[in-house]
């Protein structure tokens, strides 16, 4: 059922971008709220059918990213420029067309295993949520400084965007670290294990952790380690529940 509101949720924010291209920006914010709402249903629908929040598995990820995303353009609209606010609703549509196009085995609804029902979970889940979508954002901003040329104003106001933006996903990838070490507590005994996806969401917040202490920074390095970091949390997200066996090895 939540197929159908993504659906139509993907043609209004196809319809915005282009509206948004055609510089009718007016009908383009309509659009937008439209899209974002019938997003909303979307996953509220998934809610209810799984009888869980809907960020417990990889598909799920696919629904609640893209929202997060479209909120940022809704309520953060005068922090993004409109070449920006074009590109993240491109990504938004991208991401949600992957969504749609996942096999019907990872879209299927399963209860959540004994260890997920914790009131951890809203804590830990949502952080990492935050941390990804101020990542995704600040990649965008990484690649297009790569494209800019050193000391021009629009590079040093992208700049300044990205450090803002790896802030925010610094801070929640050490929130989410903390709250999901007190919640393996809970629920196994232990505060770390070593778990594949313990380790790489710990090589996570390290190879980030580069982007403040470098020796002489530059718009370069900087980019490239925002870069290197969406790659490792992609592995740990993706790559970890699929290929390394583990506690955290949920799809």
């Amino acid at each position: 059922m939540e197929s159908t509101f993504l659906f139509i949720a993907l043609w209004l924010y196809c319809i915005c971008l282009g509206l948004s291209i055609a510089r009718y920006f007016r009908w383009s914010e309509i659009l937008l709220i439209t899209a974002t709402l019938v997003h909303l249903s979307a996953l509220i629908t998934r809610s209810v059918i799984a009888h869980h929040p809907p960020f417990t598995n990889v598909y799920e990820t696919f629904i609640l990213l893209p929202f997060l995303v479209a909120l940022r353009l809704l309520f953060w609209k005068e922090h993004i420029g409109e070449q920006f606010r074009k590109i993240l609703t491109g990504v938004v549509m991208t991401i949600i067309l992957i969504a749609l196009l996942l096999p019907q085995s990872l879209k299927t609804p399963k209860p959540l295993m004994p260890a997920l029902n914790s009131i951890w979970m809203y804590i830990h889940v949502p952080s990492y949520f935050f941390a990804y979508m101020a990542l995704l954002v600040a990649s965008i901003y990484a690649v297009m400084l790569l494209f800019r040329k050193a000391g021009s104003g629009s590079a040093t106001a992208i700049l300044h965007k990205l450090d803002s933006e790896v802030k925010i996903a610094f801070l929640f990838l050490n929130v989410g670290l903390i709250t999901g070490s007190i919640w393996a507590y809970v629920s196994w005994g232990n505060y770390w294990a070593w778990d594949p996806k313990e380790t790489w969401a710990l090589i996570n917040i390290i190879v980030l952790a580069f982007y403040f202490h470098l020796q002489a920074p530059t718009k370069q390095k900087k980019a490239v380690i925002v870069i290197i970091t969406v790659l490792t949390v992609a592995f740990t997200y993706w790559g970890v529940s699929f290929i390394l066996a583990g506690l955290h090895s949920y799809t």
